[in-house]
């Protein structure tokens, strides 16, 4: 299950060091800016993500369409199916830490299909899950912010080492998930080991709702060489 952003990332990093063969990439793309389990921004720029992991041929863009939870879950569980009749795959790989709602449903999907589900971040500490993430070598930005104490200026930034740190004192403050398993920020991968000597660069305008709620809009998107 690929979004783009830095879990979903680091779930394929993850599940392809230990040996596991990607069958596809699965972007659940949603109409509500409010989605129950579908990451939402930056979403249709995944098809550029894809073509640098050199997997543009496995990448597959579903529509969501429900502005709701439980027909939201009646669409994902429907497209799961319609791709198992297509692709054969043993596993549902999914980089959720701590939200045991979206773990719960998918773990009913994956016993409907007759698959199991993986998810190497289960119950990790999300402090150390972030700063993983970034000893990983993947670079990513923040997209939205929506937590007391996450403030707008973090929009469009790329999250390094000394920003983490940060996030983390910040989180220790005023009590959000320095992951942001709760949707207290939204992220999207620019850099991966996995696509080599290449980055995706953006250009963005960033807009305010208040002073910890807002989210960045992209202008241009692009491939650009990485330093």
């Amino acid at each position: 299950m690929f979004s783009g952003g830095k879990d979903s990332t680091f779930a394929l990093h993850t599940a392809l060091l230990q040996g596991f063969e990607i069958a596809a990439l699965i972007t659940l793309k949603p109409s509500s800016a409010y989605p129950w389990y579908v990451h939402s921004p930056f979403v249709d720029y995944t098809r550029i993500q894809a073509k640098l992991l050199h997997m543009e041929d496995r990448h597959i863009v579903i529509d969501i369409n429900s502005d709701n939870k439980l027909a939201e879950q009646v669409e994902i569980r429907r497209a799961l199916r319609n791709i198992a009749k297509e692709i054969d795959f043993d596993y549902v790989i999914l980089g959720v830490i701590a939200s045991d709602s979206q773990r719960m449903f998918f773990v009913d999907v994956c016993e409907d299909l007759g698959v199991k589900l993986y998810t190497p971040f289960w119950g990790k500490d999300p402090s150390k899950h972030l700063l993983d993430i970034i000893s990983s070598g993947i670079e990513f930005i923040i997209t939205s912010v929506n937590a007391w104490g996450l403030s707008k200026a973090f929009l469009g930034l790329s999250i390094d080492h000394d920003l983490a740190l940060k996030i983390i004192e910040l989180s220790k403050k005023y009590g959000f998930n320095p992951s942001f398993e709760g949707g207290e920020a939204e992220t999207f991968v620019t850099y991966t080991p996995l696509f080599g000597q290449y980055k995706i660069c953006i250009e963005y305008d960033v807009v305010a709702v208040s002073e910890y709620e807002g989210y960045v809009k992209p202008k241009n998107v692009s491939v650009c060489k990485a330093s």
